[in-house]
Formats: C-alpha cells, sequence, structure tokens
C-alpha cells in the first residue's frame, strides 16, 4: 500500500512538471503582439506611446515580433534610455503575448534661455525643448557656462524648497559676476550675488515682500539688493 502511494505522488509530480514545462515551452515561444506603455508620476508629457511605439519598431521591426525568450529586455530598456527625454525605462513579460514598458520621463528644473535653448533637470542633465509640452520652470537667460552650472541648481534647489518663492520664480540672469532673479508679481529684480548664504539671502526676500504687500512703500524700487548682510538695499 505504502508503494502505491508513493508510485502515485511520484507520478502526480511527474505529470505537473510535465505541465508546466510545456505550458513554460508554449508561452515562450508565443509571439509579441503588443506593447503596453505606462508612466511613472504625472503620467506622459514630453512623450506619447505612438513616439515609444516608433522607438521600439524602428529597432524591432513591425508587430508582431519573434517568441519572447529570444527578446533582450535589457536592450530594450537601454534602447529606451538613450532618448533625450526618458530618465528610467523598465520593460518586462506579460502573458498573452503582451510586453510592458514602463518610463520615467526626465523632469525639468529650469529652461536655458541663450543661444542655444534646453532644458537641465536636477542633476544637470541637457534635455531638447519639446513641441508637446512646456513645464513651468524658471528661465535662465543667456549662455550658462559649465562652471555656473553647479552654483544655478543650487540656487534653484534651494528656492523650490519654499512654496512661495517657487511659484515666484520667474527668471535668472547672470552678469557682473552676480546672480538676478526676476519675480512673476513684483515689479522689481532681485540681485542675489554668489550663491553663498543663499537661504539667508532667500529669507530676507520673503520677509521684504510680505512688507511690501502690507505696507504703502515710499517708492517703487527696480532693484532689491540682498547681496550684503543684514541687509536689504532698494535702488
Amino acid at each position: 500500500m505504502q508503494l502505491k502511494k508513493q508510485l502515485f505522488f511520484t507520478v502526480v509530480i511527474i505529470l505537473m512538471l510535465l505541465m508546466s514545462a510545456f505550458a513554460h515551452f508554449r508561452n515562450s515561444r508565443r509571439l509579441v503582439e503588443k506593447v503596453t506603455v505606462n508612466y511613472e508620476s504625472q503620467g506622459p508629457r514630453f512623450l506619447n506611446d505612438s513616439l515609444v511605439d516608433k522607438l521600439l519598431i524602428l529597432n524591432k521591426g513591425e508587430l508582431p515580433w519573434k517568441a519572447k525568450d529570444s527578446l533582450v529586455l535589457s536592450m530594450l530598456e537601454t534602447l529606451l534610455e538613450n532618448n533625450s527625454y526618458i530618465d528610467n525605462a523598465e520593460v518586462f513579460h506579460f502573458q498573452q503575448g503582451i510586453l510592458g514598458v514602463k518610463i520615467q520621463e526626465k523632469s525639468a528644473v529650469v529652461r536655458i534661455q541663450g543661444s542655444d535653448q534646453y532644458y537641465l533637470d536636477n542633476a544637470g542633465n541637457r534635455f531638447p525643448i519639446s513641441k508637446n509640452h512646456t513645464p513651468k520652470v524658471p528661465l535662465y537667460i543667456g549662455t550658462l557656462k559649465e562652471e555656473q552650472k553647479k552654483d544655478l541648481l543650487s540656487m534653484i534647489e534651494q528656492i523650490d524648497k519654499d512654496p512661495f518663492l517657487r511659484n515666484e520664480l520667474a527668471s535668472i540672469h547672470y552678469r557682473s559676476n552676480s546672480y538676478f532673479i526676476g519675480l512673476r508679481s513684483y515689479g522689481f529684480e532681485v540681485e542675489i550675488g554668489q550663491v553663498q548664504r543663499v537661504g539667508e539671502k532667500l529669507s530676507k526676500l520673503k520677509v521684504f515682500c510680505a512688507y511690501h504687500d502690507n505696507h504703502t512703500l515710499e517708492r517703487e524700487y527696480t532693484l532689491i539688493n540682498l547681496k550684503f548682510k543684514n541687509q536689504v538695499v532698494g535702488s
């Protein structure tokens, strides 16, 4: 009796393994007939599904593609990440002949408006202007030198931490060895100077804006200078 039970369970296990192997083999031979694209964060902005499809079709040809197990997923991910607007891509298999693609687009923090026009992300990577999407980011007006990039991004990071300043920041200039910023709701320009003590300078700017909003000033200022420690100089 014990021998019969052992034989029965052995046969059941063998059948299950054979069925699993057969299912895996059949699935591995199935053609990829459809690609589904998902976007992280806020959904597609610079890209859309048809653009992603074109990227893949240019490399792999028209659907259906060859058996799934012969697709090198890492190669497809690299192909997508070579696109100027894609920060990260993941490609994986679904059942029923479907290939899944998850995309994280680059996020612009500033638009460079000089002889060349492009965006920078928070890591300092540049990518081109898009006809599909215009993000609400400050303009850096002029040519950005490579050695200025770190200071510019550091200042924008500090401003971005404060909701009021983040919404107000419209433009950034660099001239006469000093950074200047323009605000959306105020007619004066703000001279920051260099990025040293930028947190302190931005705090002074918020205090001045609050005072400006709640008091009648004796004169209209065109420039607010924050370079000097513990002072706000208007002219």
